[in-house]
């Protein structure tokens, strides 16, 4: 690897943790704001998903590891829009858009795929709640990650 393939996978991390921890940020918050700002129950049901029931019975120790797990999913999210941003110029279109749709994305996948295969309780889905995440996935998860990126790979090189 080269110093300037070094210099460019540490700027394409850097730009991918900075979308990830404002995702972290917006949708934790969201998240709290929806829970009547019971943040223990927010992080305890992101634990639940590796730790089961136990999580929500459990201390600080399961709202620490909830902490962890939602900043390693909004890492995550970021990082794969990232990776595909500069390879799929559908993504370097309308940033607004393709915010929203990402958001839908994620939402999706999270809701029918990852939290069904992990041990985490999974609540009936209502048109209400559907439609209430979807909107907070596409303002506060999408939107920061395909802004963040649309300015990121814009920026100058170092």
């Amino acid at each position: 690897m080269t110093t300037s393939d070094s210099v460019q996978t540490t700027r394409f991390i850097t730009g991918a943790l900075y979308a990830g921890l404002l995702v972290f940020l917006l949708d934790g918050t969201a998240a709290v704001i929806q829970t009547d700002f019971r943040a223990d129950r927010v992080f305890k049901y992101v634990a639940s998903a590796v730790a089961g029931n136990a999580a929500f019975a459990g201390g600080g120790v399961f709202i620490v590891l909830g902490l962890i797990l939602h900043l390693l999913v909004s890492f995550g999210w970021s990082l794969i829009f990232f990776l595909l941003y500069p390879k799929l110029p559908l993504l370097q279109g309308n940033r607004w858009l393709t915010g929203c749709l990402y958001g839908i994305v994620v939402w999706a996948f999270m809701r029918f795929i990852i939290v069904p295969l992990s041990l985490a309780p999974q609540g009936a889905l209502t048109l209400q709640a559907a439609l209430t995440a979807i909107a907070i996935h596409m303002v506060c998860v999408g939107l920061p990650i395909s802004l963040t990126a649309w300015y990121w790979f814009r920026r100058p090189q170092a």
